[in-house]
């Protein structure tokens, strides 16, 4: 049981490292990035019309609440 717990207890270090060693997305990147996805979704700013239009076509409604813009400008 012992080794077990070590065994996991190895295991999590390893997580944690792996994470810990992701880039970071340098600001060009991320600004980019913010622009493709802004530009390449048809975003509604109104839930009950989005959620209209997607029971018109049949599409999916995917919510997303934000604090802030979503470029960055709080």
């Amino acid at each position: 049981m012992k080794q077990l717990f070590l065994s996991l207890a190895a295991l999590s270090l390893l997580a944690v490292q792996q994470v810990g060693a992701i880039p970071m997305v340098k600001g060009d990147e991320a600004a980019y990035r913010v622009r493709e996805l802004a530009t390449g979704i048809d975003w509604h700013t109104n839930l009950s019309q989005a959620l209209n239009e997607g029971a018109r076509s049949g599409k999916p409604v995917v919510w997303i609440h934000m604090l802030g813009k979503i470029d960055g400008a709080t």
